[in-house]
């Protein structure tokens, strides 16, 4: 079957639910996720599954990797400066849907319409790119950056708060984003929709923080809504700039 100009592998039968349930399980006694999360996550992967196949499987998996790593680095530290993610670090639905939801939409989309929507694959990288960027780059930013300041304001401020950005937590989120970047090029042999999913990552990174210094501090939107927000806006930066090749 064609999708976006290549032929998309068929479904590994078995493969797929069985490697999930095994992921699942063992997420849940690393305690990197909740039941709840688990079962989230669950829905999530299959439809990425269903709109991108391995290789939006690798993705999401690259994503959980490294952001779960990230939250639990130095854990201790950020606990001292309030930094540190909730319920020790698991994440719950809540967290899996803000995160993945846009990109399980949009591969559920892909599929529903036999691809003749060739926009949905970059967009669900894009999404994937965007959480895996953000993540990243809070996570580690509030370790590592020496000066912060408010995105909307440039003023000086404390690490960790709504809207507030530095300079090594951009590099971290460009890292981030590049991470998913980097296989879309390679799996679907185009560069320029890598180029895409890398900005992409990184317009959703920025507007997290938009969103965090002016409706999250107003308290508008939380943590979660703004996740969830800034994962759109980098699916449909995707779609508008793939659309433009």
């Amino acid at each position: 079957m064609s999708f976006i100009g290549i032929e998309v592998e068929p479904y590994a039968g078995w493969g797929f639910p069985v490697l999930l349930a095994a992921a699942v399980l063992l997420s849940i006694r690393a305690k990197a996720i909740s039941w709840s999360g688990g079962l989230a996550g669950a829905f999530i992967a299959t439809g990425i599954y269903l709109g991108g196949r391995w290789l939006g499987i690798g993705l999401l998996g690259l994503f959980f990797v490294t952001g779960s790593l990230a939250t639990r680095w130095q854990r201790s530290r950020k606990e001292a400066m309030g930094v540190a993610q909730e319920a020790g670090g698991r994440r719950s639905w809540v967290n899996a849907a803000a995160n993945g939801g846009v990109a399980a939409v949009l591969g559920g989309l892909a599929w529903g319409t036999d691809w003749v929507v060739p926009l949905a694959y970059p967009m669900m990288a894009a999404a994937i790119s965007s959480a895996t960027s953000d993540t990243l780059s809070s996570e580690l930013g509030t370790l590592y950056g020496r000066s912060y300041r408010n995105i909307l304001t440039w003023q000086s401020g404390p690490g960790g708060a709504d809207g507030m950005v530095s300079r090594e937590g951009t590099l971290f989120g460009l890292g981030g984003a590049m991470l998913i970047a980097l296989p879309v090029g390679w799996g679907m042999q185009s560069w320029p929709l890598a180029l895409v999913v890398a900005l992409a990552g990184m317009v959703g990174n920025w507007s997290d923080s938009l969103l965090g210094a002016t409706l999250q501090r107003r308290g508008v939107l939380n943590n979660h809504t703004v996740n969830f927000w800034s994962t759109l806006i980098a699916a449909l930066f995707a779609g508008l700039a793939y659309a433009a090749f």
